[in-house]
């Protein structure tokens, strides 16, 4: 018994400590954001590759998997909505699933996987072989020139996706609406546009902004994590991975919460 208090005891502080940290980097990369001009162009430059990789990339497969949840959407709930007569419910749908709810966890989920784990793997192989610790002889900031970019890149990556996966969900919604339940298609988006409301869009935009700095910052804090070789990037990869995935879970039931107090 004592050793199972001891080992929760070490648990939730190593967890605690850990949480403290990443707060600590969230705060530095904001305000070294904004600190200095200097290298602007380059970490310009380093935004515009990472934004590409983080969202253009890999568009078309998170375009088909919104298509297809519109599809789940319209499939499994319209049915029975024409049975009892209640089509003006298909819009109200889409809204609190897509706008609200699935649409901004998807678009995070989507870059997680996507670049998330990379970045973690692409500081953490520099910190290994001490790539890191040559920026700092130089006199050069690696939070600077490494994170900054990759931080404002997935969030503005889980942004623009965001608004492409709503669009695309909608859009096939729409299409799958017609083919198989037969609704009137001024039905349709009237019902939408009637359900859609500005806390809707401020509460997804809200909940991507957060879960895009979050996936940053986590990945980051263990890419600068990594020592010795490249098993513990693998193993700090996979925590990564976890650890973003647990906050953007906790942080998600926070906002939807406060959205129906």
């Amino acid at each position: 018994m004592g050793r199972g208090w001891t080992f929760l005891v070490h648990w939730l502080g190593e967890w605690s400590s850990r949480f403290l940290s990443i707060c600590a980097l969230f705060y530095r990369l904001l305000l070294t954001s904004f600190s200095s001009l200097t290298g602007f162009r380059l970490i310009w430059r380093e935004l515009i590759q990472q934004v590409y990789f983080s969202s253009i990339q890999g568009l078309p497969v998170l375009l088909f998997s919104a298509l297809m949840l519109g599809f789940i959407v319209i499939v499994h709930a319209t049915p029975q909505l024409v049975m009892l007569q209640g089509e003006e419910f298909v819009g109200w749908l889409l809204v609190t699933i897509v706008v609200r709810e699935l649409g901004p966890v998807w678009a995070a989920f989507f870059v997680l996987l996507h670049s998330g784990s990379a970045i973690t793997v692409e500081i953490g192989t520099m910190s290994v072989s001490r790539e890191v610790e040559t920026l700092k002889l130089l006199g050069i900031d690696p939070y600077r020139l490494l994170g900054v970019p990759r931080f404002w890149a997935v969030t503005l990556s889980v942004v623009s996706l965001y608004v492409l996966a709503a669009f695309a969900s909608i859009i096939g919604g729409f299409l799958f609406s017609q083919i198989f339940a037969e609704i009137f298609w001024g039905m349709f988006w009237l019902s939408f546009i009637n359900s859609l409301e500005w806390v809707d869009v401020a509460m997804g935009f809200s909940k991507c902004v957060a879960f895009g700095m979050l996936i940053a910052t986590v990945c980051i804090y263990f890419g600068f994590q990594a020592r010795h070789d490249m098993e513990e990037v693998a193993r700090l990869t996979s925590s990564a991975t976890l650890t973003a995935l647990v906050l953007c879970g906790t942080v998600d039931i926070i906002l939807t919460t406060a959205y129906y107090l």
